[in-house]
Parts: structure tokens; sequence; C-alpha cells
């Protein structure tokens, strides 16, 4: 082997490595290589999530806000639960919301991301945070009016716990709201196709399940958790 190729191999050797590092730590947020990994960048990366996204008030309003509210309508006082709310986005929106009367939780998993959300509601005691692993989530069955998540579940190493907890704590006749990734190319078995989605909500007992455009990477799913008959 001579020199040249030498080099070359080298090259080749060292550009795989970086893309493959790339796809696990960037790309996929770590979800391959495990929870411990996942949490370590998410606080990494706590100081400059907001930078990064950049959620427009107006947007983040017209919509997340207002269709949630107009699905839960006329009910202005409901319970949410905000699974991987990072940040606070969710309870920062809704809170803005005019006729919002209820409470959110915010789960995260990730403890430098709930230090930045905290002291955006400090004076809010509608607004309460907590650090759980949203496959086991310290709430009782049926507790919630609303359960969201947004932009994540495609992060969680044990997705099928993580959907089937969101049906657990929401009640009877509750809201469910998700996003389902739709740039699919870097994250193979960690998204779902809408039939694979559908199916697997309907066999958690949800329904009226809806799916519809929302941003470029994201469509967003709606369903319902239909009242039990037995008495």
């Amino acid at each position: 082997m001579n020199e040249i190729t030498t080099i070359i191999l080298t090259a080749v050797a060292i550009f795989i490595v970086l893309v493959l590092g790339w796809w696990l730590l960037i790309a996929s947020e770590g979800v391959y290589l495990g929870r411990r990994v996942v949490i370590y960048l998410y606080d990494r990366f706590a100081a400059r999530y907001d930078g990064v996204k950049h959620f427009r008030r107006e947007l983040e309003h017209r919509y997340l806000a207002q269709p949630l509210m107009t699905r839960i309508a006329p009910n202005r006082a409901p319970l949410i639960l905000d699974i991987a709310t990072g940040t606070g986005r969710l309870p920062t929106t809704i809170i803005r919301y005019a006729h919002f009367r209820g409470r959110v939780i915010g789960v995260d998993l990730s403890r430098r991301m709930l230090d930045y959300a905290v002291p955006k509601f400090v004076d809010e005691p509608r607004v309460l945070f907590m650090q759980s692993d949203a496959a086991h989530l310290p709430f009782p069955n049926d507790a919630f009016d609303v359960v969201v998540s947004l932009e994540a579940l495609e992060f969680m190493v044990d997705q099928g716990a993580v959907f089937a907890e969101l049906a657990r704590v929401l009640k009877p006749g509750g809201l469910f709201l998700i996003t389902n990734r739709i740039n699919t190319r870097w994250m193979p078995r960690k998204t779902f196709s809408n039939d694979q989605l559908v199916d697997m909500l309907f066999a958690l007992g949800l329904d009226e399940i809806e799916i519809e455009k929302w941003q470029l990477d994201y469509d967003r799913v709606w369903g319902l958790k239909p009242y039990d008959p037995t008495p």
C-alpha cells in the first residue's frame, strides 16, 4: 500500500466517523445511544435552545394555543400535561391566551431545560414543572383534560411506553395532541407513517384521529379518548 492510498483511506475513514458522529449526536439527538446521552445533549443545549428555535409569539398563538383551546371549548379551565416541555414552549403560549383559566404541568427529563423554563413563570401559579421520565409518569389514570407532546416523540427511547402513558393519564373525553415527524430519512425505526400512527393510537383506545399538515418536518395529530360506556 503506497502513501497516497494510505492518505485516501485515512481521509475516507475520518469522513465516515464524522458523518456517523453527526448522525448519532446531531441529526438523531442521541436517541440511538440511549437515554443518558439524550439527557446529556439536551442539558448541554439548554442555554441555546430558545435562541435556536426562536418561536414567534403570534404564530404560536395562531397555530398552537388557538386551535387547542377551540377544540376543547367550552372548557376554559383544562388541566394540561405537556410532555417534553423543554424550556416551556406550550405553557408560554397557552398562558398568554386571553380566555385560558386552567393549569399546565410541564414534564421533561432534562433538568437544565427545566432550569430555563421555571424562571419564566415565577409569578404564574398556574404553571408547574416536573422532572420525570415520560415512559413512567407519576400521575393517576384519567387525570388530564389535555395531553400534548410536540416535536419530541421521535427522540424518546421507549416510544411505545410513552404513547401508552399519554393515553393512560388522559381523561375520557380528553384531547390528545402530538406531532409526527415526516422528515424521516435520518431516523429509521423512530418515525411512523400515518397508517402506522393511526393504528397505534386506535390500539391505545383513542378515537377521532385527525392528521394535518403543520410544519416543514412535522404533521399535527389530534385525537380524543372516548368515554367508557362501562359503569
